[in-house]
């Protein structure tokens, strides 16, 4: 192996941890400026905020908290540090005790993992009753988070006009695996 070959291989893995990283810090940033929005929204409207999803269920968030949990808390799990919160799988159909239109509904990194992207979004629609209630945060669809994080079974874009998400193949999955393994073993191979 050359050393072109290694020097490159160190360098996408480095661009790549790079990139990943810095999409990170965007996205807690996106979703504190959602929070905020959906808080805003809430206040003005004099609607309860309702979270869906844990704000502490994935291993960064527990490091560091981009959300609080709002007036109502809804997970799949439940949520142990919200005062108020309610297991539910939001692809069941009307959660129970949840009124049509009656909420301001926040949403991060949700609906990546659900089984169905859209029973989901139609009851988060049901809570909302209108888009300016709902307040979406998504994985960006290219990074490697969405395709490798434990449990993701879609990745989408979400923005004021279109919410979009496409299944994250098995095949995408080893593919993606499979290259940063190459590149990994190259990057450390001596010439």
């Amino acid at each position: 192996m050359s050393m072109q070959t290694h020097t490159i291989a160190r360098l996408l893995l480095g661009a790549s941890l790079i990139v990943e990283g810095g999409t990170a810090l965007r996205r807690f940033r996106r979703r504190r400026e959602a929070f905020e929005a959906a808080v805003r929204r809430a206040t003005e409207t004099g609607r309860p905020l309702v979270v869906v999803g844990d704000p502490d269920a994935g291993a960064h968030t527990r490091l560091l908290r981009a959300y609080e949990c709002g007036d109502l808390c809804i997970d799949l799990r439940g949520c142990p540090r919200c005062q108020t919160m309610k297991v539910a799988d939001i692809t069941k159909g009307p959660i129970d005790g949840i009124a049509d239109d009656s909420a301001v509904v926040f949403v991060s990194c949700v609906l990546e993992y659900v089984a169905d992207p859209t029973a989901a979004l139609r009851e988060l629609a049901r809570i909302a009753g209108a888009r300016e209630n709902l307040f979406l945060v998504l994985v960006e669809p290219w990074t490697l988070t969405a395709t490798l994080y434990p449990g993701a079974r879609w990745s989408g874009i979400a923005n004021e006009r279109i919410i979009a998400m496409q299944p994250v193949s098995t095949t995408l999955k080893v593919a993606t695996i499979g290259g940063l393994a190459i590149l990994t073993i190259l990057a450390r191979r001596r010439p």
